[in-house]
């Protein structure tokens, strides 16, 4: 073996092979335990887009397998569109958007692992990964057939309305309204959910390089859109009362950071609020370093108790200030209908940026969701009442099934941030996997992979689905543990 295989060798046992874990365990062939194992790697986000696989040949070296065994794996990493290869270049993770190794590049790992099973099925398995709900309780034949007439109306015209179904940008403009910022149909611009309204605004204002303030944990898909525009990532910590103004204003005077994005109300994953203070010392920084703030508000109207404070942008008109929200959330995420708020100019200008993205949202969706607003005071309090029976289910399963496990009390929001008591929560989740589960790991809603002990569980399955899911989680750990331990003792770790 050359001086250069040993070296590279070396370099995969730092590197690559805690990530794998104790990938040879388990049933199925050899070469299939070891795509699970990177699979789950990349959709954890251990191995995140750009990253570049070690040599068939260096990699079978070091996991002491056969060459044929390492090419079987990448092959149905191909195959999957997990992994891309081209002669010369070898094998790497994708990436997206402008900092894309070539073309057909798969999305963001972080929302693939999320989201998979929307494309490839769950085959009978709980998934604790999307946080999202059913609208059977408000999209109702009722409710559809009410619609009937305004949306033939709308078929005399074109049907192209970039900023939005004018009586849909009142009604949001109403609601936002409501939670303390007043504002006009103008300053509402609809989109296609609140990932398009996040991507929106950050490709408008981001620039390759610049450095992004985001909170940590965090929303997976911002972090996505944020580093397929190339941004730098500076993450800074958010608990119950969300991220500090001090850690921001200090990425802006020694990082110079040019964007901030936070979820100041049942913050995702961690279900805190931003206190009333923060948020004017938040608005504040903005006007003075000409600071923009995206605030994502795609869970303010789900509170499991109080209501959260005004919107960062109500405390300072003049601050470049940025909202974006959904109703996914609150009606139905088959709607597909995301806002932003900005000021009247910005809004004409994102309204023109998006033009390259398309042309509006379904002018029928809207008619709908207009006619949803109308009574969200009423569908709010029931979707809160459903969620508030989800938490309480969850947590009571968990304490019964799962009484090492701990989680703060979310104050809104549809998640528990879960902490393990020991080991690693991605290796956790791979074997949660091979017990019919499906969890995501902490590290996926981290920009910098931070949060190796936390589990994000969203409180929005059945009750059947609930139990059998905390069940199976059970079963897992109890699994995981001795697993644990035992490589733990073989490495002389005190637990």
């Amino acid at each position: 073996m050359s001086s250069r295989d040993t070296d590279q060798e070396t370099s995969i046992d730092r590197k690559l092979l805690p990530t794998l874990g104790d990938w040879s365990s388990g049933k199925g062939p050899l070469h299939r335990r070891l795509f699970d194992a990177l699979r789950f790697a990349v959709e954890r986000g251990d191995l995140p887009p750009g990253t570049r696989l070690p040599a068939e040949r260096a990699l079978a070296g070091a996991l002491q397998v056969s060459r044929g065994t390492v090419v079987s794996a990448y092959a149905a990493l191909r195959a999957d569109g997990i992994v891309a290869s081209r002669q010369g270049s070898g094998t790497w993770i994708p990436r997206v958007g402008p900092a894309s190794d070539g073309a057909g590049d798969e999305p963001d790992a972080r929302r693939t692992g999320v989201f998979r099973s929307l494309i490839d099925g769950s085959e009978g398995r709980v998934e604790f990964l999307g946080a999202h709900l059913p609208g059977d309780d408000a999209v109702t034949e009722e409710l559809l057939l009410s619609c009937v007439k305004e949306s033939a109306a709308l078929a005399a015209e074109p049907g192209y309305l970039p900023l939005g179904l004018p009586t849909l940008r009142r009604a949001i403009a109403s609601h936002v309204t409501s939670w303390g910022l007043p504002t006009t149909e103008d300053e509402i611009l609809v989109t296609n959910g609140a990932q398009q309204a996040v991507s929106l605004v950050a490709s408008l204002l981001v620039r390759r390089g610049d450095v992004a303030v985001i909170e940590d944990p965090t929303y997976i898909a911002a972090i996505d859109v944020l580093e397929g525009l190339g941004a730098r990532l500076h993450g800074i910590p958010t608990g119950p009362e969300g991220a500090a103004p001090e850690a921001v204003r200090q990425a802006v005077e020694k990082m110079g950071a040019r964007f901030a994005y936070v979820i100041p109300s049942f913050q995702n994953p961690t279900g805190g609020v931003m206190p009333e203070k923060a948020r004017r010392e938040l608005a504040r920084l903005s006007r003075e370093k000409a600071l923009p703030i995206l605030e994502d508000h795609t869970l303010s109207d789900l509170s499991l108790g109080e209501p959260p404070p005004p919107p960062i942008a109500s405390y300072d008109e003049a601050a470049p200030i940025y909202l974006a929200g959904s109703l996914s959330k609150i009606f139905w995420g088959g709607l597909r209908i995301g806002w932003i708020r900005a000021k009247e100019a910005e809004i004409r200008r994102l309204g023109r940026f998006r033009l390259l993205a398309d042309l509006g949202v379904s002018l029928v969706g809207q008619v709908v969701a207009t006619r949803l607003l109308e009574n969200a005071a009423t569908l709010t309090r029931k979707r809160r009442e459903k969620i508030l029976s989800n938490f309480e289910s969850l947590s009571s399963l968990l304490h019964r099934h799962l009484p090492e496990w701990t989680f703060d009390r979310p104050k809104g929001g549809l998640s528990l941030w879960v902490k393990l008591p020991r080991g690693d929560a991605s290796e956790f989740a791979r074997v949660a996997a091979g017990h019919g589960v499906d969890v995501v790991p902490g590290r996926i809603a981290s920009p910098s992979g931070r949060h190796g002990d936390r589990l994000r569980l969203p409180f929005v399955l059945s009750p059947a689905e609930t139990e059998e899911g905390v069940r199976r989680l059970a079963r897992a750990w109890t699994a995981f543990t001795p697993a644990r331990s035992r490589r733990d003792a073989d490495l002389g770790v005190i637990v």
